[in-house]
């Protein structure tokens, strides 16, 4: 029988590793820049072409590479990273596998020119398509120069998945922006064409890196994060939760100067901005983890950016907590001044442009604002809470223009399972900080039915009622459930439920969480059940409508959450269902009251789902208005 099992030649196993390792011109800079890195270099030089196909060069200014090891780095797997397996429990370089050289050798015409510090003269090498060519003697200073023309010029299929030069050219300053976040403390430049595109000074100043690469005015509205907890730290910037952008191409991950994609540190992330941000807008971040190399894998992907943990439940407590306590710290109350946040994604491409390294201007903020803008904002805003209020708020408009609205919101407040002067069930560690924002507030007036305006004598607030009071019963709710063991409130007369089959999978698979949080279901027939009790925190309100709202928010995540996940969205649906709703009419002793029990939250600036609370304007805001000064 004939074999049909054969070994590949050495050039198409290049070839094939080169498509793993080489998907894009973006992923040939990333590795060359992260040799240059290995090498201890202090500065590193890019220079672009179109793009990147035509050239691609980079150039740093570190050990540089001797004579006799210049031929063996073009060689497949040949490293000076590692020596055995075991090596990669320790490995704190960014390359290990010796694959970055070859493969881009055989799809290019590369040229490698290094020269170490010892050294007179330096050497060069050129390769075509992976077949070496001429090996020389040359003068260079000290470091290496990698250049790179016609990229693909041997895989033409590769060339035509291509976007446009400005696509691929942005993806290039990407990637090179976030290699300078991970190291502030080397000097980087990116020239395309003749024009310096992107220049950090290397001074070992996150701030001033970041300022140099996403723009120093948002710079100077991040926060600094520092944690630490036994061998793992934590630290860079995050932005306050006003602060937030439509998608995560904002977020920068590091590990060990790693630039990494994580949907584990995603997570991590979006827990510690819990019930600070509206759900599907995303913060802004610069975080760099140090963890001992032994803890982690990066050798999950050819391209090294993919990370699996050994300890992920731990760590994304620690990264969560870290997030969430310096947020609370230093969170801001909104301005009425503050230009809206635009729900816009940081364009690289834009961010790039050679036009943009000139001076900058300064403009009008009053331009900044924009009705439409503003106004999708809020309504995304609405969206992310809509869930949970079309079936409280709407209902309700026949008892808003009803003459006793008043004193039924009263009896609503005060009797929601603790008055409204109670304080044993709230937080006992309240932020000095947190408590002083709302001390000397009192209410003035209200606005619309809905907003409560409040001055300490120089600065006016306007608080939102709905968002306020369900910050109070969520914190309510979350220590009662927590303070006691979990009962039931046995119904009167039990309740038919009929479930579809997709909503009876979800049921079964949690029924026993149910079971723990104080549900009692029995089944009753083909998908059909009978609530017989329900959580003693939910009171008199409609049970059935509240499950089963609360299956299909459960059905849209999409997601197998844990009891407390699915006991924090309980409680979210309990608070809102409780809490005052838009068009009540209060009077100042209930403003007052309301005021006094969201000044004694743990988080008194956002409601559960993220939205904030309230908005300020300073006196000196409201004089500039008035051009009174």
């Amino acid at each position: 029988m004939t074999s049909v099992i054969h070994i590949l030649d050495s050039h198409s196993a290049n070839q094939i590793a080169a498509g793993e390792v080489v998907e894009r011109p973006a992923s040939v800079v990333k590795e060359l820049v992260e040799n240059a890195l290995d090498a201890e270099a202090k500065h590193i030089d890019i220079t672009i072409e179109g793009n990147g196909v035509p050239l691609i060069r980079v150039r740093d200014d570190g050990c540089g590479i001797s004579v006799s090891d210049l031929p063996l780095a073009v060689i497949r797997h040949a490293t000076s990273k590692i020596s055995r397996i075991e090596d990669l429990n320790h490995l704190r370089t960014l390359g290990f596998r010796g694959e970055a050289l070859p493969s881009i050798s055989s799809v290019s015409h590369l040229e490698i020119s290094s020269r170490p510090a010892d050294e007179v003269a330096g050497v060069s090498l050129a390769l075509n398509g992976g077949e070496q060519g001429e090996f020389k003697e040359v003068g260079c200073p000290v470091g290496t120069s990698v250049t790179v023309r016609n990229l693909f010029f041997n895989t033409p299929a590769r060339l035509k998945f291509l976007k446009s030069t400005p696509t691929e050219f942005g993806l290039i300053s990407d990637t090179v922006g976030r290699i300078a976040l991970a190291h502030p403390e080397i000097a980087f430049s990116l020239v395309h064409p003749q024009q310096v595109v992107l220049q950090t000074s290397g001074r070992g100043d996150l701030r001033e890196t970041i300022g140099a690469i996403l723009g120093h005015a948002l710079a100077r509205q991040l926060m600094p994060i520092k944690a630490q907890h036994e061998a793992w730290q934590l630290e860079g910037y995050i932005s306050p939760p006003d602060l937030v952008r439509s998608s995560k191409q904002a977020q920068t991950f590091m590990i060990n100067g790693r630039i990494v994609r994580s949907p584990f540190l995603s997570r991590a992330l979006e827990e510690g901005y819990h019930t600070l941000v509206p759900v599907k807008l995303h913060p802004v971040v610069v975080l760099h983890l140090h963890i001992p190399p032994s803890e982690y894998d990066v050798n999950v992907h050819p391209t090294k950016m993919d990370v699996r943990f050994k300890n992920e439940q731990a760590l994304t407590t620690f990264i969560s907590q870290s997030v969430h306590q310096t947020l609370i710290k230093s969170i801001p109350l909104p301005s009425f001044q503050t230009k809206p946040t635009l729900p816009l994604t940081l364009n690289y491409e834009q961010t790039f442009k050679p036009q943009q390294t000139k001076p900058q201007q300064t403009f009008d903020q009053s331009k900044l604002f924009n009705p439409t803008l503003d106004k999708f904002r809020i309504l995304e805003d609405q969206e992310s809470c809509a869930s949970y209020q079309k079936s409280s708020d709407n209902p309700d408009r026949s008892d808003r223009s009803d003459p006793n609205s008043q004193i039924n919101l009263s009896l609503s407040m005060s009797n929601s399972q603790s008055d409204l002067d109670t304080q044993d069930l709230l937080p006992t560690q309240t932020d000095s900080q947190t408590q002083d924002i709302l001390a000397n507030f009192w209410p003035l007036a209200q606005l619309f039915n809905t907003y409560i305006l409040a001055t300490d004598g120089e600065v006016l607030l306007m608080i939102d009622q709905h968002a306020a009071h369900e910050r109070i019963n969520y914190e309510r709710l979350l220590m009662e459930f927590k303070a006691r063991e979990q009962a039931s409130q046995t119904l009167l007369i039990p309740l038919p439920m009929e479930f579809t089959l997709q909503e009876e999978q979800v049921l079964l698979e949690r029924l026993w969480i149910l079971n723990e949080m104080g549900f009692i279901l029995e089944q009753f027939g083909s998908r059909t059940y009978l609530l017989r009790g329900v959580p003693v925190q939910t009171g008199t309100l409609q049970a059935d409508r509240l499950l089963r709202q609360f299956i299909e928010e459960v059905l849209l995540k999409n997601s197998t959450p844990s009891f407390d996940k699915l006991l924090e969205e309980w409680i979210y649906l309990l608070a809102c269902k409780e809490s005052i709703k838009a068009q009540a009419s209060l009077s100042l002793l209930e403003m007052e009251q309301l005021i006094s029990r969201l000044r004694q939250t743990h988080n008194p600036y956002t409601c559960p789902h993220g939205r904030p609370t309230m908005v300020r304007m300073t006196r000196l805001e409201i004089e500039r208005r008035f051009y009174r000064t």
